[in-house]
């Protein structure tokens, strides 16, 4: 990254309660808006069914490396892969100094590596390898971004690393890692080569240099290693990169480049098509120089709407970051790199956001990180890249992401979308056929536009396993004002140091917004006209069981992921799996929006906790002092134990209240 539906009557009242505007309502437009609203219809034919493949979850960026090194990051990292189904983790600087490994010829240290991809393991995913920077020892001039002083001695350490990395998590693991050789070196602030003064062309001849030999060292340790590169600013230098390759027999599986629609972020616009035109250039690429894309993958390892969200700026496509403007970016930008595929497989292999995090720096680490070093690291929104706040909220995008999620492994034909500008839709259905899942999204490539437009949804033949029977029909929303702290922020006037009261009303809109279901009962086909607000996402899932309707109480729950607390704070855990915890002093309190436990219900409940002495857990539903459904012991000693102890039954979607009666440390909870 260069610094630089179904709607009944019931439904619809819903609707406006919650100022959506009801089908045939007009829409008052303001300021930059388009103001002519569209009327679009979809049809959605469910027996026309291929393969989905979820190539926007296979990996997720992540600033330098030495930020991982912290608990925060660590927690976001799970968050990321329980609810967006992130499957890897890009970040730069892994051989920088800041992460301490080499200390001269043979003389390695690897506690901050280690712990690195020990957290990206704790959070269900793996990395994606992007070898660089230059420990200051090997390089050239003494500078990160040189090339190796000594080629031999650069084997030897890269070598050494993709040896430490099999000994520690196995082969079988390691070998399904990607390789990625460099950041962006047609990119003279991130690779000098000898001379950061020479030109692309040379400098990029000295790039292949620093492939060969990395991928000689990789490949002495894995021989079938997931290699590539270059990971340019673009896909112009790939051709001849592969062409390289090629002539020197050295291995290459992917190729990998980056696009930010929006460029610096001044302008009004980010295009989401462009992301295909891109896509297309390196596929061109791939065939231009005698590969084929089974031989050699193609890989966007960056995309936003900008690629300057370092933090600070006022433009449009970086405040689109924080609101909900990247929304319908982010489901257009899928939807439309999903019609490229062939039906058996995307058109890329990896297509990774940059990035998960507002915890984020690219240069020097924490120090320089702009969410961190403002207003102590409490400012909400910065115009930084991340899906997710320094402090932990999920932002608007987020929530397009696990919109994604909730996509099913089969895609239905879907058509009579617009072609450019307006609203559109994918439709999948689960693998056993009891669920479909309709996205609709409405996005202008200015991202300011304001207004609403119309959309009508028809599906026809539903499959049998939905047909003839009771249905629920369940609307999720993701626009200005359902699923968007920003708006909630903007609203209480922009604080820069939030009070804790500000603090839990933005928690209360970072989650994914659904309305109540309805039921029922399906026909052969269906239809529906719902009115949608641009620059927004809407999943429409028709479902035999209710679908998930907040936080899944039946998978962890972070404890340092609560939505607003008494006498308790976060810091960086001492638990195996790393990440944060949340500290609460004697009579302290613990509150999470949302917590879904199924209309089956759960019966127990286990704590992963830590307390000096015996104390106990009451747990409370809706309120601190609603409905108790039990009390857990905890025993006190040094280490940390799991309680577990038995529940009132309980069912269906509450806020979920913990009080403790004395102080200790939790770590995380799951029902069962």
């Amino acid at each position: 990254m260069r610094d630089r539906l179904f709607v009944s009557s019931a439904l619809a009242l819903a609707l406006a309660v919650v100022g959506l505007p009801g089908c045939g309502q007009p829409t008052e437009v303001v300021g930059s808006a388009i103001t002519a609203s569209t009327a679009t219809s979809i049809w959605i034919d469910a027996s026309a069914q291929t393969a989905s493949p979820r190539f926007w979850a296979n990996s997720v960026g992540t600033g330098t490396a030495s930020l991982t090194l912290r608990g925060d990051l660590e927690s976001h990292y799970k968050i990321g892969n329980r609810e967006a189904g992130f499957q890897r983790v890009r970040g730069h600087g892994v051989l920088s100094d800041d992460m301490g490994i080499y200390k001269g010829p043979g003389v390695y240290d690897w506690t901050n590596l280690d712990r690195y991809l020990t957290a990206i393991a704790a959070a269900g995913m793996r990395p994606i390898m992007e070898m660089d920077f230059m420990p200051k020892a090997l390089a050239l001039h003494g500078n990160k971004h040189d090339i190796y002083k000594n080629a031999a001695d650069y084997r030897s350490f890269i070598a050494a690393v993709v040896r430490h990395c099999v000994e520690r998590f196995g082969m079988a693991d390691v070998s399904q890692w990607y390789w990625e050789i460099w950041n962006e070196p047609d990119y003279a602030a991130f690779w000098h080569g000898s001379d950061a003064s020479q030109t692309t062309a040379y400098r990029m001849k000295e790039y292949e240099a620093l492939y060969d030999n990395a991928v000689a060292a990789i490949t002495s340790v894995i021989p079938d290693a997931l290699v590539g590169g270059p990971a340019a600013t673009n896909p112009a230098p790939i051709g001849q990169f592969l062409q390289h390759c090629k002539a020197a027999g050295t291995r290459v599986t992917f190729v990998s480049s980056h696009h930010y629609p929006g460029g610096d972020g001044s302008g009004p616009a980010a295009d989401a098509g462009d992301l295909v035109a891109d896509n297309v250039r390196r596929i061109e690429a791939i065939t231009g120089a005698g590969y084929s894309t089974s031989e050699v993958m193609s890989f966007n390892t960056e995309w936003n709407s900008s690629y300057f969200g370092q933090g600070g700026g006022t433009g449009d496509g970086l405040v689109s970051m924080d609101n909900h403007w990247n929304v319908g970016f982010i489901l257009k930008a899928a939807k439309l790199m999903a019609d490229a595929g062939t039906g058996h497989g995307a058109p890329l292999d990896v297509f990774s956001y940059w990035v998960l995090s507002d915890v984020f720096d690219e240069w020097s680490g924490p120090t320089g990180s702009y969410m961190l070093g403002h207003d102590g690291g409490n400012l909400p929104f910065g115009s930084v890249f991340g899906l997710i706040t320094a402090q932990g909220v999920r932002k608007a995008a987020f929530n397009a992401f696990k919109m994604l999620n909730r996509l099913g492994p089969i895609r239905l034909r879907a058509t009579g979308g617009a072609s450019s500008e307006g609203v559109d839709a994918m439709a999948t259905l689960s693998q056993s056929g009891d669920q479909i899942q309709i996205l609709v999204y409405d996005q202008y490539t200015k991202l300011d536009t304001t207004g609403a437009d119309t959309v009508t949804v028809n599906l026809y033949n539903i499959p049998s396993a939905l047909t003839g029977k009771p249905v629920f029909l369940t609307r999720f929303i993701v626009d200005e004002t359902h699923s968007n702290p920003y708006g909630v922020w903007q609203a209480q006037g922009s604080p820069p140091n939030p009070s804790e009261a500000q603090w839990r009303e933005m928690r209360a809109a970072q989650h994914l917004y659904g309305l109540p279901p309805e039921r029922t009962t399906l026909a052969g086909s269906f239809s529906t006209t719902i009115d949608v607000n641009r620059q927004s996402g809407t999943l429409l899932v028709l479902s035999l069981s209710r679908p998930l309707m907040g936080r899944d109480a039946t998978a962890p729950i972070e404890a340092e992921d609560y939505d607003g607390q008494s006498q308790a704070s976060r810091r960086d855990g001492s638990d195996a799996d790393l990440g944060q915890v949340a500290a609460v002093e004697a009579g302290g309190e613990l509150f999470y929006d949302v917590v879904d436990f199924a209309d089956a219900g759960v019966d127990s409940v286990q704590l992963r906790v830590q307390a000096s002495h015996g104390t106990r857990v009451e747990v409370h539903l809706d309120a601190a002092d609603g409905p108790s459904i039990g009390t857990c012991p905890v025993g006190g000693g040094a280490g940390w134990t799991t309680a577990s102890c038995a529940l009132a039954h309980t069912s269906g979607v509450h806020t979920l209240h913990l009080t403790f009666a004395g102080a200790a440390t939790l770590n995380w909870l799951q029902f069962h």
